[in-house]
């Protein structure tokens, strides 16, 4: 019997293309999430599956899929949409796409930084009402970049490319992590203990996996120990930062404001208490989104599973 994949979304065609040399493949040319009624029931007639983080591999339908299904192949870094453990038992194996994401995700880091930093949208909101009447030297005064120091939670791929990027502007950079491997001085950032870097950080960015030991690990604690004040930028997942402690800490005046491209709940209403305070920069999970990376990741989304069936 062929080989059968699913495609759940649309993606990079080549990838497409890369796959229907190898297996045959069914395609889901839409570029909407697959419901979990649809992937409970199909699931099952596939030996691999290449997905996106809008599909949920819970218990269940890991159980019901076992008989066949023997790879999963997530178009993404995270995994927190696929139970890794149970699949670990049944035997599936599951693979991401870490490295193609990692200049994506740095470049937003410090474009959603220096955008709140130095008020962009605020500022481009103010000609927009047509209040841009005279230059101003009181109006809109940011934050020079060579003068705060920068937090990083997190010092694997996308931590580091992060540093290596703020070391061109002159940035006091200093990093956490819980892996010991990441956790190597280099000759422009420093190691830190985790409350250490909460108390010195004028800015704070977030890039670790969200696991059952980073879920809600940025709460009102935690805010509390942020001394100078710090701007949040929350890269990685948006559980990773309880909600309600932010808003909390937003209303106390104990940070100078979050820049978040994650958020919980995901996707986020317009209604939401959050959007009312001039503070808070949101964007729609937007951080790996160039055309460059979309198709790297479908690409090595795809390879995953060729290299998985082929014995490569």
């Amino acid at each position: 019997m062929e080989t059968k994949i699913l495609i759940t979304r649309r993606i990079n065609e080549s990838a497409v293309k890369l796959l229907r040399e190898h297996f045959e493949v069914d395609y889901r040319n839409i570029n909407e999430p697959l419901s979990n009624d649809y992937l409970s029931e199909n699931a099952p007639k596939y030996d691999g599956i290449l997905s996106t983080i809008t599909e949920k591999f819970d218990e269940e339908l890991l159980k019901r899929a076992s008989s066949r299904l023997k790879a999963i192949s997530n178009m993404a870094v995270g995994l927190d949409n696929i139970d890794i453990k149970t699949a670990e038992k049944l035997g599936i194996s599951i693979f991401n796409t870490p490295d193609v994401v990692t200049d994506s995700t740095a470049d937003f880091t410090l474009a959603i930084g220096l955008a709140f930093l130095r008020q962009i949208v605020d500022s481009f909101e103010f000609i927009k009402k047509n209040e841009w009447k005279k230059w101003d030297p009181e109006i809109f005064n940011g934050r020079t970049l060579r003068n705060i120091n920068w937090g990083i939670i997190g010092f694997g791929r996308v931590g580091k490319a992060v540093a290596e990027r703020l070391k061109g502007f002159g940035v006091k950079i200093y990093y956490t992590d819980v892996n010991p491997i990441n956790t190597i001085d280099f000759d422009f950032a420093t190691n830190l203990e985790f409350d250490e870097l909460l108390n010195i950080s004028d800015v704070i960015s977030i890039h670790i996996p969200l696991n059952q030991n980073t879920k809600g690990l940025i709460n009102y604690n935690n805010f509390k120990k942020m001394q100078r004040k710090p701007l949040i930028i929350n890269m990685a997942r948006g559980s990773i930062v309880n909600t309600d402690d932010l808003i909390k800490a937003l209303n106390e005046n104990l940070i100078s404001g979050a820049a978040l491209d994650v958020f919980d709940p995901e996707p986020i209403s317009s209604d939401h208490s959050i959007l009312k305070y001039k503070n808070v920069l949101i964007t729609p999970h937007i951080g790996t989104a160039t055309i460059d990376c979309r198709k790297e990741m479908a690409m090595l989304a795809a390879q995953n599973l060729i290299n998985f069936f082929k014995g490569l």
